[in-house]
């Protein structure tokens, strides 16, 4: 009754299209769709990306044109295009700078004139390269002094590795107590459990009891209550210490102190715990005036249960993520590039003397990224001389909005542009917190590894970085601009039974051409793509043709 949408006007679209996806200067498929599709709903290109279109866009205009005119001919045909399963990827893309994982400061190593500097900026150097050279005629050291200087360093280092290790151990025996209580807990309520099992199977059986015991059963029924009060009280002064230790780390003052009362509340409240169980054993025993107590112990005993339950999912709850404790990556270089000074200074004048002849050489293959010294110059020992980069080993640097955050996965794939190369990489780290940039506003800093190195890469320059988000195969699809959003949700306009009819859809992942549809549509659904506005719900589906070329020739 109603065909499908201007077959001549997906052809030309089509070769618009394959005519785009041998141009370089794409990141992805995504965009070539973006620009492919028929016209409606705007897809904002990236601005390195909008030159190289202005081409293919006129070409675009002019198949539409023509496929217009067509519509025109045809006069009160309904434009639909099929709900079809297909491939889409979610790209976000971004910029980077590029970065190297491995970078190596070269001090100075000796009090002495450079006679030969072999280095600039930008340089590519060998490992094993001779880069700088020294005079040594006048190389002197004050040897006292320099052991004195060398024990001080090596002092400050095994203080800062053993304060960190001290404070590892305590974490981690906070760490252990509390595991030792849960796994306590989870033993309690497996023999609580058992108890109210046993318990059950006794009131089945039950017959009486003598009244005697009415009266100790009451007078240890009183005793248990004043346990669990007791440990309630407790209960909620350990909650209060750990509150005060979650605001502290293994440094802090108090903080031992405050984790050893912690520690002894857990004791305790496990020894009434224990005490409890021996006067709930008694109170079992004694039984009642009709069916010797069982089902009141029964009931007291499934209290107790559910409170040992409780105090097991209060205490799981309370796992803090131990605090990392350990010295940071440029506090052990800190504390690395110290005492190397500290153990050259304490170097005889005869060691001093062969380190000066020996010179610097480069210690793997890169790219001289910074030069300080200069050929001439006296040089002062642990003087920042030259810096040599990696440019195999390397990486691009990101900082994102906020509020894309949730397009940073760790593991994502990614294909980086550098100049005129392409590369591969993976998504490695992402910060866990936000901070404001230059212009202060909040980003997110994360880091990816180029997979697949080359030496054409230059460090410092920047990337364009296009990040697979999220991928799926053989899914339900539309074109972005044949679905409308309302204030009531997402949906598209099928035609049923002649008429117009509005239909709500869920929506998935999406890329810049086409959208997954999760719930609402079938395969195959004929949905109508007409984006001239004039498609309202109701109308019958060859006025609604009609309209939509009325809308056209305007």
């Amino acid at each position: 009754m109603f065909k499908k949408s201007k077959k001549e006007d997906k052809e030309l679209q089509m070769q618009a299209k394959a005519g785009l996806e041998d141009m370089e200067d794409f990141d992805s498929l995504d965009e070539l769709e973006a620009i492919a599709a028929p016209a409606g709903k705007k897809k904002k290109l990236p601005p390195w990306a909008i030159i190289p279109v202005i081409g293919v866009v006129a070409v675009i205009g002019v198949a539409g044109a023509m496929a217009s005119g067509q519509k025109a001919d045809k006069g009160g045909q309904m434009e639909t295009v099929k709900a079809e399963r297909e491939d889409v990827r979610q790209v976000y893309n971004t910029t980077g700078t590029v970065g190297s994982d491995k970078e190596k400061v070269f001090y100075c190593p000796v009090n002495a004139p450079i006679a030969q500097c072999n280095v600039k900026v930008g340089q590519v150097v060998k490992a094993g390269d001779l880069l700088v050279s020294f005079d040594t005629t006048n190389l002197e050291r004050d040897n006292q002094q320099s052991e004195l200087n060398t024990l001080s360093a090596k002092y400050s280092s095994q203080d800062a590795i053993e304060q960190s290790g001290r404070a590892a151990q305590t974490q981690a025996q906070t760490q252990a107590q509390v595991e030792a209580g849960i796994q306590s807990l989870k033993a309690q309520i497996q023999q609580k459990q058992a108890d109210i099992d046993s318990l059950t199977q006794a009131a089945q059986s039950a017959g009486s009891a003598a009244a005697a015991n009415a009266q100790k059963a009451a007078e240890l029924k009183g005793e248990m209550q004043k346990n669990l009060d007791a440990q309630d009280a407790k209960k909620a002064k350990l909650e209060n210490l750990q509150r005060e230790l979650d605001g502290m780390d293994s440094t802090s003052p108090g903080y031992l102190d405050t984790l050893n009362k912690a520690n002894i509340l857990t004791n305790e409240i496990a020894d009434l715990s224990t005490k409890y169980r021996a006067l709930d054993q008694q109170y079992n025993s004694i039984g009642s005036t009709d069916d010797g107590g069982v089902s009141e112990a029964l009931i007291q005993a499934q209290a107790e249960l559910d409170s040992l339950k409780a105090s097991l999912a209060e205490m799981e709850n309370s796992r803090s993520v131990p605090a990392d404790t350990s010295l940071t990556g440029a506090q052990l270089n800190n504390l690395r590039t110290t005492e190397n000074l500290a153990e050259l200074a304490q170097l005889t004048t005869e060691e001093l003397l062969a380190k000066g002849r020996e010179g610097l050489k480069a210690e793997f293959d890169g790219i001289i990224s910074d030069v300080k010294a200069l050929e001439g110059n006296e040089a002062a020992q642990g003087m920042e001389l030259f810096t040599l980069v990696d440019n195999k080993s390397v990486n691009v640097i990101l900082e994102v909005p906020a509020n894309d955050f949730d397009n940073l996965v760790s593991g994502s794939k990614a294909t980086i542009k550098i100049g005129k190369s392409s590369y591969k990489g993976t998504l490695v780290s992402v910060d866990k917190i936000a901070l404001p940039n230059e212009k202060g506003n909040p980003t997110i800093g994360a880091k990816i590894r180029i997979d697949n190195a080359d030496d054409d890469i230059v460090i410092g320059v920047s990337g364009k970085v296009a990040i697979t988000v999220d991928e799926k195969k053989n899914v339900v699809c539309l074109p972005n601009e044949v679905v409308n959003t309302s204030t009531d949700g997402n949906f598209v306009y099928i035609i049923q039974n002649g008429t117009v009819k509005k239909q709500f859809v869920e929506l998935g992942i999406a890329s810049n051409s086409k959208v997954e549809i999760v719930k609402g549509l079938k395969e195959g659904t004929e949905v109508v793509s007409d984006t001239s506005g004039s498609i309202k719900e109701g109308m019958k589906a060859s006025d609604a043709g009609m309209k939509a070329d009325t809308a056209d020739k305007e």
